[in-house]
Formats: C-alpha cells, structure tokens, sequence
C-alpha cells in the first residue's frame, strides 16, 4: 500500500485479513462491529492514509447519499438572517446531525432575476419549506419520485409539518374585531413568484405560496363571517423583511387612512410597521394595532408585540423524522398559540 490512490476498502480488507463488508461497516454501519475491532480499522485506516469510502461512489452504487436537500424561496443567505428560519434549519441541522445525514441549502432566488439551475444534487428527499409550487424547480424536483416533506402547507401525496395556519389567522383576526377593529390591512410575503403592491381583498387570494394564500384567506373568511366586508380591507404583498414592513405599512395608511389595525405574516413585517409608526408619530395600539406572526425575539424599542407563536425548532427536528422514515404519508399538526401583548 505504498501508493495511498489506490487504497480502497477492499484493499484495506485484504491487509487487515477481514471480509470487505467488515471494512464498509466501520464507516457506514458501525452498530454492526465491535468496538475493538472498528477501532482496529480505523486505527489501521489512518495509519496508512484512507480517510473513508468514497461516498459519491457508495451514493452512485446504493442510490443512497445521507444527503438532504432543503428547498426555500429566498437567497441563500435568509436562512441565516430571518429568525424563524434560523430557528428552523437548527431543528433540522440538529437531527441530521443525530442521524448522521447531510444537508443541502437550496434557494430558489440567487440575485434579483437570476434563475436558478436544474436540481441535480445526489440527495435522499426534499424538505419544501413553504415554497412557491409552480416554480420550475419545485416542478422538477417532485418529479424525480424522491421523499419529500413540505413546511407549512400540504400536498395530499407528501407528508408534511405545520400549525393550523388557518386557524391561528382566524384566532388573531377575531381577536381584533373583538377590540373592535372594523377596517383591516394585512402585510404579507407574495402569494405567487410575481406578485406585489396592494389590492382589495373582495376576491379570495389565489396563488402557488399555499402558506400565504391560507393565512390570507382565513383572514378573508374571517371578515365575511363578521359582517365586515372584504372589499373595505387591504392585503399588501412584498418582499419579506423589516424595511418592506415598513414602506407597506406607509403605503396602506396612506392610501387608506382609515385602517385601525395591521395583520402582518410574520414578526419581521409587524416590526417595521410598528418603526413606521414609531418615525411618524402613530401610536400603536391606540390609534393602530399591530399583530405579528412567529413569536420571535426581535430588537425593538416599542410596544411588545402580539402574535402567533410556533415551535420552528421542532418543526424542523419533526421534517427529518417524517422524511428518513419513509412511512405513510403523515399531515404532522404542531400546537400554536396566540400571544397578547402590548401591539394590539
């Protein structure tokens, strides 16, 4: 074993007079050895300069890579700036890590307008998180029959992780037209790949973000259900971070001065709202209230905020169960609950 290139699993075999199979199992299935004698393999292994099979070629030959693939709307870089995703890809990375596996961060959006290459990454499944469904991506990579487990929405034919995104929009909505709030804005990421700025909500929303089309339409059926009509409340979809929260929130109490509260998507969105009435001298909640979604522990100077709180850690850990046991397709509900604060 002079030439290191050449040392391979089965050569490692031959020298330590074991079976290859043996070799394999010090790396892929160490439960099968004794403690002794993988350390023995290993030991030699080092020794003599291997430092494990190949796995593209172990991938290539069993069709298994100990890969997972995550799939998101955004830049790469979201994950590890918005806080429910930060808390989300620990709840995966955490039990990749338990299982050994590894993982794949796949966005949908690189630069403005950049479109993003054919999925060819040697993975075992997919987790979608709250994805646009009709992007060509997400298209293909259904269509290469692999696990897949999607976050905050359902596909009947794929097992999936969420709250009752419904049911929480519908529980903050009736809370605030218990306050007594009549005229709504809601501030909300893009129903579809396209879709920005303001309209009226006298249609239901349509669209291939499942996530916000069902938050916003419980909203929406909410309204009806009170007497309150949809044509008097106003959805404003944008891109989604603090900044955005803000010029939304401007644009709708401008355009619509009469608006008394402001249903956000998420906590980032309600934050820069509640910074635009902050500049602006609105004050929140006695001349608008302001609810927020994700129970997230944000950097701000005013009033704490209302909201939906979820286990974004747990959501995670549960997609990468689903995913690697490859059972029956499993609709996995994690409990939500709203938090009263100071906003609204």
């Amino acid at each position: 074993m002079k030439n290191k290139d050449k040392i391979t699993t089965k050569s490692l075999a031959q020298a330590l007079g074991i079976s290859h199979t043996t070799v394999s199992n010090a790396w892929n299935n160490p439960e099968k050895l004794s403690t002794d004698l993988r350390n023995r393999i290993l030991s030699y292994a080092e020794d003599v300069g291997f430092n494990g099979p190949d796995k593209l070629a172990r991938a290539l030959r069993t069709g298994k890579s100990d890969t997972i693939g995550v799939i998101f709307n955004d830049s790469m870089s979201y994950v590890f700036i918005d806080p429910h995703d930060i808390s989300l890809m620990r709840g995966i990375a955490t039990q990749c890590e338990k299982l050994d596996k590894n993982l794949v961060l796949i966005p949908l959006r690189k630069r403005q307008q950049a479109e993003i290459a054919p999925i060819t990454t040697l993975v075992d499944g997919y987790i979608l998180n709250a994805t646009h469904n009709n992007e060509a991506v997400i298209q293909q990579t259904l269509a290469r029959q692999l696990p897949v487990v999607t976050l905050d929405f359902r596909l009947p034919q794929y097992s999936s992780v969420s709250i009752d995104n419904a049911g929480a929009m519908a529980e903050i909505t009736r809370y605030l037209i218990d306050k007594g709030h009549r005229c709504f804005g809601i501030i909300s990421f893009s129903a579809s790949k396209n879709s920005r700025g303001m309209r009226d909500l006298s249609l239901p929303v349509t669209g291939d973000n499942l996530v916000m089309v069902t938050r916003v339409n419980a909203c929406r059926d909410t309204f009806i259900a009170h007497d309150i009509a949809p044509a008097t409340c106003w959805l404003y979809e944008t891109r989604h971070d603090e900044a955005h929260g803000a010029q939304a929130a401007k644009s709708l109490l401008t355009a619509h001065p009469d608006i008394t509260a402001l249903i956000c998507l998420s906590d980032r969105f309600a934050l820069g709202a509640i910074r635009h009435c902050q500049q602006h001298g609105i004050a929140v909640p006695q001349q608008l209230a302001i609810t927020g979604f994700d129970n997230l522990t944000l950097d701000t100077d005013g009033p704490t905020l209302t909201t939906i709180a979820q286990d974004a850690v747990k959501k995670g850990e549960v997609a990468v169960e689903l995913l690697l046991q490859n059972g029956p397709i499993t609709h996995y509900e994690l409990e939500h609950q709203l938090i009263i604060r100071e906003s609204a």
